[in-house]
C-alpha cells in the first residue's frame, strides 16, 4: 500500500506514528511539504517515508490518499490537485460531507470519511469511518477501535461526541483543584487522577458491558458512589451533557 497525506498536522503525525509503531503494512508513505518540521520529523521514523516537494507529488506517488487539511482551505487545496480514478481517498476533514468531497474530487471512485483522534499514535484511539471502507478499517483497527457506520447522520453524531475532550479534562481539573483544597499538591493529585482514569477506561474496554450496568455495579447501596451519582443526577448534571451534545450536533450538521 502506498499511502499519501495531504496536510501534515497533529492528526497526520498521530496516524503516521501509529502506523510505524504498530506495524500497519505499507510500501511507501508520501507526506505533504506543508508543516515542514513535522514532515521532517516523521520522515525519520522509517526509510519508506518521504517528504514530497508538492501536494501533487503526493498524489503521483500514492494510491491511498488521506486528506488532513483544515476545512477552511480544503476547497482551495483540493482544487489545485489532479486526482485520478486509481486514488482511494480517506478524508479527515471536519464538516466536509461525502457529497462535497465527491464534488471536489470528481475523478475519484472511492471516498470515505474518518475521524482519527490523537491517541491512535499510542494504538488506543477510536476512529469513526463512513461508509464502511476496507482500507480505512485495516489501518485504524490496528491503531485502536475502528467503528464503521453506514450513513453520515450517525457519523456526525460520533463526530459530535469528540467535542467532549476539553470537558473531560475540565472535570479532572475540578477534582484536582478540590484535592488541593484538601492539602494535596498538584503533582500528587494529577498522578492519582490519571491512574484512576486509566483503570476506569480499561474496565470499559475489557468488559464490553453496557455503561448502565457498570454504573450500577460501581454503587454499593448507601455507599459513596451512589451518593455522588444521586447528587449529580438530582442536579441535572448528566442532562446538561446531553443538551450540550445536541448543540454541537446541530453545528456539525450545519457545517456539513
Amino acid at each position: 500500500m502506498r499511502l499519501g497525506f495531504i496536510g501534515t498536522g497533529t492528526i497526520t503525525k498521530a496516524v503516521v506514528t501509529g502506523i510505524c509503531r504498530f506495524g500497519v503494512p505499507f510500501d511507501r508513505i508520501s507526506l505533504s511539504p506543508r508543516n515542514a518540521n513535522t514532515a521532517a520529523e516523521l520522515a525519520t521514523l522509517d526509510e519508506r517515508i518521504r517528504v514530497c516537494a508538492s501536494n501533487q507529488e503526493v498524489l503521483e506517488t500514492s494510491d491511498v490518499v488521506c486528506l488532513a487539511v483544515v476545512p477552511q482551505i480544503a476547497a482551495e487545496v483540493l482544487g489545485e490537485l489532479e486526482f485520478d480514478s486509481r486514488h482511494h481517498v480517506v478524508s479527515f476533514i471536519a464538516g466536509i460531507s461525502l457529497a462535497e468531497l465527491r464534488r471536489l474530487v470528481p475523478q475519484v471512485n472511492r471516498v470515505a470519511r474518518a475521524v482519527p483522534l490523537p491517541a491512535v499514535a499510542e494504538g488506543k484511539g477510536s476512529t469513526a469511518i463512513c461508509p464502511a471502507d476496507e482500507v480505512a478499517k485495516a489501518i485504524f483497527s490496528t491503531l485502536g477501535e475502528a467503528v464503521e457506520v453506514d450513513d453520515e447522520c450517525k457519523f456526525d453524531a460520533l463526530s459530535a461526541v469528540t467535542a467532549t475532550m476539553a470537558s473531560f479534562y475540565a472535570v479532572l481539573e475540578t477534582q484536582a483543584a478540590w484535592l488541593l483544597e484538601q492539602g494535596l499538591d498538584y503533582s500528587a493529585a494529577r498522578a492519582f487522577l490519571s491512574g484512576y482514569c486509566v483503570g476506569l477506561a480499561n474496565d470499559a474496554a475489557r468488559t464490553g458491558q453496557p455503561f448502565s450496568v457498570m454504573v450500577t455495579q460501581c454503587m454499593t447501596p448507601g455507599g459513596i458512589n451512589e451518593q455522588m451519582h444521586t447528587e449529580l443526577s438530582r442536579r441535572g448534571a448528566y442532562g446538561l451533557y446531553k443538551d450540550a451534545l445536541d448543540g454541537v450536533l446541530k453545528r456539525v450538521r450545519g457545517a456539513a
